[in-house]
């Protein structure tokens, strides 16, 4: 049976009493900023707009018909450039790949909506758009785990737009009913982060995820192929960092090919969150996910090998509904129980998912942005000090 308090039937719904975008109540500019003239139109992109496109379909359409609407001439092919765009999502990013600042410009001839997408390095946008305050040199971040730890919410994050002066990953701690901040944003191997992992070379490129086990109350943590534990100050390494398929024996099985070469090439690259649940951990690459027992490092007996995402979560079948691109991965998974309220979260992009004992309903998730102004009730999981700190609502829109 899948870890879970009460069925699941397949299906999501929106957290009640949320607005939805209102995109057109900011400055779009720095991100998406549409010109014409003559009969071109040029559609200036960062590189943040360009991972919306293919992680949050709906937010970049909410920002890209904003940009399109200060332009009489321009606002009638929003739905035929939309399709191309989505259309072309790979190569767009093949471009923003080639660029230091992965900045892309969509250039093409109206009526027809065929956009040549070029690089765009260097652009400043026009106006008034005043993104938050660098943090560490980080532009914005993307939450890859989320922690129960002495009563406060643990986050580590990937700095979505790195250079040399700024670091990898960061954490940052809030307090339990989200409202306020506890440690700002830091690096991840600063004081109260996990200082006990300065001069691991394992770790010099950042931390993929984390996951703080109850049981133990140590940490265990991962990058890449490697994996280390520390003690629950972080100030010292209880096992030193080693591949994963050196510590757990369930992913020396994949490696080895005992589940095919399919799911040897998903893992290969490490893991991309991990989770406690009592004596086994859930880790999950991408869309793949595995059931690892605590004592053998194995799979448990009852999840035998890797499986799909929907095999866990049926109702995440429906991402789509929810603005998140069809066969997308969690960010971030956090089981933990508080009382006696059994929780599961999942973040997808800037969007969270919960599952709780807490409010018996027949829908698999209730969602909503993770870092949102709101003032709905806490079980509805809005971090408002996460949000206040962003000095919102750019990346995310407010949904008070």
């Amino acid at each position: 049976m899948p870890p879970f308090d009460h069925p699941v039937d397949a299906t999501l719904a929106p957290r009640s009493g949320a607005v939805g975008i209102r995109a057109a109540k900011f400055d779009t500019s720095g991100d998406i900023y549409t010109e014409f003239s003559g009969f071109e139109v040029t559609i200036h992109l960062s590189r943040e707009a360009v991972e919306w496109i293919g992680t949050m379909e709906k937010l970049f359409d909410a920002y890209l018909e904003v940009s399109m609407e200060a332009l009489e001439e321009v606002a009638p092919f929003f739905d035929l450039i939309s399709a191309y765009i989505q259309a072309n999502v790979t190569a767009i990013e093949a471009v923003s790949e080639t660029v230091p600042d992965g900045r892309v410009k969509l250039v093409g001839v109206i009526p027809f909506a065929v956009l040549v997408p070029e690089p765009d390095e260097g652009y400043v946008p026009p106006g008034g758009w005043n993104p938050p305050a660098v943090v560490n040199g980080l532009r914005w971040w993307t939450v890859n785990s989320i922690n129960l730890y002495k009563g406060r919410w643990c986050f580590t994050s990937t700095n979505s737009n790195p250079n040399a002066s700024s670091v990898s990953s960061i954490y940052f701690t809030t307090d339990y009913d989200g409202n306020s901040m506890h440690i700002t944003p830091r690096d991840f191997r600063d004081t109260y982060g996990w200082t006990g992992l300065r001069g691991h070379s394992e770790f010099n490129s950042g931390l993929d995820t984390c996951v703080y086990v109850p049981r133990t109350g140590m940490w265990w943590l991962f990058n890449g192929i490697y994996c280390a534990r520390t003690n629950g100050y972080g100030d010292t390494v209880t096992w030193s960092p080693q591949r994963l398929t050196d510590v757990w024996r369930g992913f020396a099985r994949i490696a080895n090919g005992e589940f095919g070469r399919e799911e040897k090439e998903h893992w290969a690259g490490g893991v991309s969150c991990v989770t406690a649940v009592d004596d086994y951990y859930v880790f999950t690459a991408g869309t793949r996910v595995a059931f690892i027992a605590a004592g053998s490092g194995d799979f448990k007996a009852d999840w035998p090998r890797p499986v799909g995402l929907t095999d866990v979560w049926p109702a995440l079948e429906n991402l789509p509904a929810a603005g998140i691109k069809d066969g997308s991965g969690p960010k971030a998974v956090c089981w933990y129980q508080h009382g006696n309220t059994r929780t599961w979260l999942l973040v997808f992009h800037s969007k969270i998912f919960v599952n709780s004992s807490a409010f018996y309903s027949p829908v698999g998730f209730i969602y909503d942005y993770l870092a949102c102004r709101s003032d709905v009730a806490n079980e509805h999981f809005s971090w408002n000090a996460m949000f206040n700190y962003l000095n919102g609502p750019w990346p995310y829109p407010r949904c008070d």
